[in-house]
C-alpha cells in the first residue's frame, strides 16, 4: 500500500488489475481412473533444430471436467466471491478466467475442462488448472469433491485471488527505465503484464539496462523484428494495456522471422 502511495506522490499513474490461482491437491488422493491421461508428445520436439537431448520420461497431465454439482455450488455461493461481490473491481486476465467467470458467462455449458498438472517430481502437489477461484476455503472443499476423480482429494493449498496496482506502462522508456525517475527500472507484473515468461523477459532487459547504466554503457533495445521481447516491450511502452498483458504470437507482425 505504501509503495503504491509513494509512486502516486511521485506522479505515476497507477491502474488496478487482478489475478487468481487454483487450489492444489495431493496426488495420492486423486482417483486417476476417472480421468483421461494427457501424455506429452510421443516424439519430443524442441524450439531449436540444434537441440538433440530430450526429456524422455515426461510426467503426464490428466483431464477431468466440472459437473452440474460444481456449477450449482458456484451459483449458490457467488455472493461470497470477492470477484463478484464488488470487493475486487480490477480487470482480470482474459485468457485464464476464474471458474466463477466461466460458469456465469457460459451458463449454457454443462461442464468445463479441468487439467490436473503435477507441480514437480519431488512433490505430491497437483495444480488444478481451470479451477482458479476467489471463493472461500469451505466452498473450495466442496467444489473439489464435485469434480470426477477428486471426490476424496485432499486440498493442500486453497486457490486465491489477488488485486494489485500496476504502473501504466506508457510511463516507461523502451529500456524499461521510468520516464519520471532517472535510474529507476521496473519489470514484470508492476508493468501491467501477466505470466512468468513476460516477467522474466522484462527482468532480464531491465537488469541488463540498469547494469549498463551503472557502467556508463549504452542501453540495449530489442526491436519488434529482433525478438518477441521486442514486441512485448514495444506494445507496453507505446500502447499501454487495459488488462493484464500476455504476449501472443499473433501480436508479432514479424513472427515468421522471429525464432
Amino acid at each position: 500500500i505504501k509503495l503504491s502511495e509513494q509512486l502516486e506522490e511521485l506522479g505515476f499513474t497507477l491502474v488496478r488489475f487482478k489475478t487468481g490461482t487454483p487450489p492444489r491437491v495431493n496426488s495420492h488422493t486423486i482417483d486417476y481412473s476417472k480421468t483421461e491421461i494427457q501424455p506429452g508428445d510421443e516424439t519430443p520436439r524442441a524450439f531449436s533444430y540444434e537441440t538433440t537431448k530430450y526429456i524422455t520420461d515426461q510426467l503426464p497431465c490428466w483431464l477431468t471436467y466440472t459437473s452440474e454439482k460444481t456449477h450449482q455450488i458456484i451459483d449458490e455461493n457467488l455472493h461470497r466471491s470477492p470477484m463478484y461481490s464488488g470487493m475486487i473491481k480490477g480487470s482480470g486476465p482474459r485468457y485464464c478466467p476464474s471458474i466463477e467467470d466461466k460458469v456465469v458467462r457460459f451458463h449454457d455449458k454443462p461442464r468445463h475442462q479441468i487439467f490436473l498438472e503435477p507441480e514437480g517430481r519431488n512433490t505430491q502437489e497437483v495444480y488444478v488448472q481451470g479451477l482458479s477461484t476467489s471463493l472461500p476455503e469451505d466452498v473450495q472443499h466442496r467444489l473439489i469433491a464435485s469434480v470426477p476423480g477428486l471426490e476424496n482429494a485432499q486440498m493442500m493449498r486453497p486457490g486465491y485471488a489477488i488485486e494489485y496496482d500496476a504502473i501504466v506502462p506508457t510511463q516507461l522508456w523502451p529500456s524499461l527505465e521510468t520516464k519520471k525517475i532517472k535510474n529507476l527500472y521496473t519489470a514484470g507484473q508492476i508493468n501491467g503484464t501477466s505470466g512468468y515468461e513476460e516477467a522474466s523477459a522484462q527482468g532480464i532487459m531491465a537488469g541488463i539496462n540498469a547494469g549498463r547504466r551503472a557502467l556508463g554503457k549504452e542501453e540495449v533495445i530489442l526491436s519488434r523484428s529482433d525478438a518477441y521481447i521486442g514486441v512485448l516491450i514495444d506494445d507496453l511502452v507505446t500502447k499501454g494495456t487495459t488488462e493484464p498483458y500476455r504476449l501472443l504470437t499473433s501480436r508479432a507482425e514479424y513472427r515468421l522471422l522471429l525464432r
